[in-house]
């Protein structure tokens, strides 16, 4: 049995060398599906291009989405299109930024902008789990 995670930052690099990644208070589930962050604390980040995109208030529902196949996934634009989306070999997967997550370029396609190519072919990945006092 896994023990469940919140406040957690988890950082990626793809292979492509673009580091890129977000965070959630939201428990992470094994398969509880999407998330809701009341907070609006979740937000997503590229080191790359130096942005961050906070977790748009009418998404709220759609902070985070846990499920057995997957690793982290963020967002969602409410037809099954996520933010971002890194299956369980963390190689596959997808970038639909702009959905749940506010970026001024969102387009309603699949981008290369936060792996820096179509899927994300992850070298590392780093998960810190935050503690506040």
């Amino acid at each position: 049995m896994h023990a469940i995670k919140s406040n957690l930052l988890i950082i990626f690099k793809s292979s492509s060398g673009y580091i890129f990644g977000g965070y959630s208070p939201c428990s992470w589930h094994q398969s509880k599906g999407f998330v809701q962050d009341d907070t609006l604390s979740s937000f997503l980040f590229s080191q790359t291009h130096n942005q961050i995109y906070p977790l748009k208030q009418d998404k709220k529902q759609y902070a985070i989405w846990c499920g057995q196949s997957y690793g982290p996934c963020f967002g969602n634009n409410g037809n099954g299109q996520h933010d971002i989306v890194v299956c369980d070999d963390f190689q596959r997967g997808y970038s639909l930024l702009g959905s749940a997550y506010l970026w001024d370029k969102y387009e309603d396609k699949r981008s290369s902008h936060l792996y820096g190519q179509e899927s994300p072919n992850l070298t590392e990945c780093e998960i810190f789990e935050l503690q506040f006092s």
